[in-house]
């Protein structure tokens, strides 16, 4: 199991480094099965309306929520650790980077990949939106430009994340800045799937 001091390491790490579009790109051909994947958990940042817009999609679509609070070691030590120890299983969410990269970082030890990613900016007057991941899920995102609700959409895209081989590209979109978001000038948030790599 990781040790705190570990995993304090992690976490002063994910402030630092970017995460690569190309991690995305190197496992979306790679995972196991056909269908869209089964979701442990969708994972959400409370303190933001996109967080909780996207929580509430996904409670609709049927998925099991875990909601955080920039801070995801609850959940890891109380839960998903020991999850991973028996099986690997998907999760996804919309978070800051910092829980997303940390979930990467934990998740390598047990085959897990950032499969699907995208990357929301705020701007003057628009969300930026840069999706990374198989192409039937970019298909998807393309309603970002037509819909002010973002974040709800994305829980949408997530849950359609497909398991099985599939050709991986990246797309931008834009939307007009709505209500639910957080302000302007902040830091982006990010969208994700974290899920079971292929034994080849």
């Amino acid at each position: 199991m990781t040790s705190r001091r570990q995993f304090l390491q992690i976490g002063v790490t994910a402030t630092a480094l970017p995460l690569a579009s190309r991690a995305a790109r190197a496992a979306g051909g790679e995972m196991f099965g056909r269908g869209a994947l089964k979701l442990y958990r969708a994972v959400y940042d409370r303190r933001f309306d996109a967080g909780q817009a996207f929580a509430r999609r996904a409670s609709a679509l049927g998925l099991p929520l875990e909601p955080i609070e920039g801070d995801m070691t609850s959940f890891w030590y109380e839960d998903l650790y020991h999850v991973w120890k028996r099986e690997p299983v998907a999760v996804a969410g919309l978070t800051a980077h910092g829980p997303m990269f940390c979930f990467e970082q934990l998740g390598r030890d047990r085959g897990m990949r950032i499969v699907f990613r995208a990357r929301h900016r705020f701007g003057a007057g628009f969300v930026e939106h840069e999706l990374s991941g198989p192409v039937a899920m970019l298909e998807h995102g393309k309603a970002l430009e037509s819909r002010s609700d973002w974040s709800a959409c994305m829980a949408d895209v997530v849950a359609e994340c497909p398991s099985g081989r599939t050709e991986v590209s990246t797309t931008h979109a834009s939307t007009p800045f709505a209500p639910q978001t957080v302000s302007q000038g902040a830091d982006p948030l990010y969208s994700w799937v974290l899920a079971p790599a292929a034994r080849i």
